[in-house]
């Protein structure tokens, strides 16, 4: 079997990495065949160069079909895995008309806020010497490409529970659906239950430019039982009630308790009392950032045993709110 070499298996990857993630914005999200990734000899199989892979992994990490694309970044204040911010006070009071003199003089205090970035691990993936010399495309290539997709599945999982409230106040809204039986015991969403959480975000001065919200699939199923017409013409625009609009699968978003309203634990064991969550929020109000990064490498040369490569990746990131407000749940309660 034929090896390749080196030099031709960066500059293959680094064409490759370029044509599929562009370094201006965020990249569209990859969509290639399998004859076309792994075409025989496209990306020369051979020893890792760390700076290129982890550049791999970072180079295009939010495609923009993801919703942390619209969370404002706040990755270039990242020092040491961490970031220093302040929360606002309360803004002043404004006089109308005023006859009242002297003017009332205050300070207003800030709060300092410290917070450390989330580290998300990957578990360690082998690619053997023989499977690299037999097959007829780079298996370690697809292999970082698998490790870069699961690291960003789970930084937008574990944003999306941090965007969820914890509690349902005029900033922070947690509404329950109204419809009727979805066949699962639980309540459909209503277009009007949409227009509510609209209305709690007009009544919070939210500002209309700027609003996410984010479907789970169930949600998305009763607004198109209730009005596919309608729900046809939100696809298109990808747009409803002023609210841009995103989906993710059910298992990616938060849950909260059918029985007491509570939202469930990042980390909390699945239960029947689980309903899963359609979520809000306004693009100014959450952030996100990426800290550190490193690779872990185990070269096969260094292994007389199993003669194998070994891979795995490490990156420091965080997504939440920045002073919770203008951020929304709605789940559906039991029928």
């Amino acid at each position: 079997m034929k090896r390749f070499s080196l030099s031709k298996g960066v500059t293959a990857l680094l064409m490759f990495s370029f044509a599929l993630f562009p370094v201006a914005g965020f990249a569209a999200p990859v969509i290639a065949t399998a004859m076309s990734i792994f075409a025989p000899g496209a990306i020369a199989a051979s020893g890792l160069n760390k700076e290129i892979w982890l550049a791999e992994i970072l180079e295009g990490f939010y495609a923009d079909d993801m919703f942390l694309t619209e969370c404002r970044d706040l990755s270039p204040f990242v020092d040491n895995d961490i970031i220093n911010l302040a929360e606002a006070g309360i803004d002043p009071v404004v006089l109308i008309n005023n006859t009242t003199y002297p003017i009332d003089v205050n300070t207003r205090t800030d709060t300092a806020l410290t917070i450390s970035i989330d580290t998300f691990d990957t578990e360690n993936t082998a690619v053997s010497n023989i499977e690299q010399a037999e097959l007829s495309y780079d298996k370690l290539s697809s292999v970082t490409m698998g490790h870069k997709n699961a690291l960003r599945m789970a930084i937008m999982q574990k944003g999306a529970h941090a965007i969820a409230p914890s509690s349902d106040t005029a900033l922070t809204p947690i509404l329950m659906a109204t419809g009727g039986d979805n066949g699962e015991g639980l309540k459909r969403l209503k277009w009007s239950d949409v227009r509510k959480l609209e209305k709690k975000f007009n009544n919070a001065e939210i500002p209309a430019e700027g609003r996410i919200i984010i479907f789970n699939q169930q949600h998305l199923e009763d607004l198109e039982v209730e009005d596919s017409e309608r729900f046809n013409k939100m696809m298109d625009k990808k747009e409803i009630c002023g609210f841009k609009m995103y989906a993710l699968a059910d298992s990616r978003l938060p849950k909260y308790n059918i029985e007491t309203g509570d939202k469930v634990g990042f980390d909390a064991a699945a239960s029947e009392t689980d309903s899963t969550a359609t979520i809000a929020f306004h693009k100014n109000e959450v952030c996100r950032a990426m800290g550190s990064q490193q690779m872990f490498h185990s070269k096969k040369e260094d292994d007389p045993i199993y003669r194998r490569d070994v891979i795995g990746f490490q990156q420091r990131a965080i997504v939440l709110p920045i002073r919770n407000k203008g951020i929304a749940a709605i789940y559906s309660p039991a029928a």
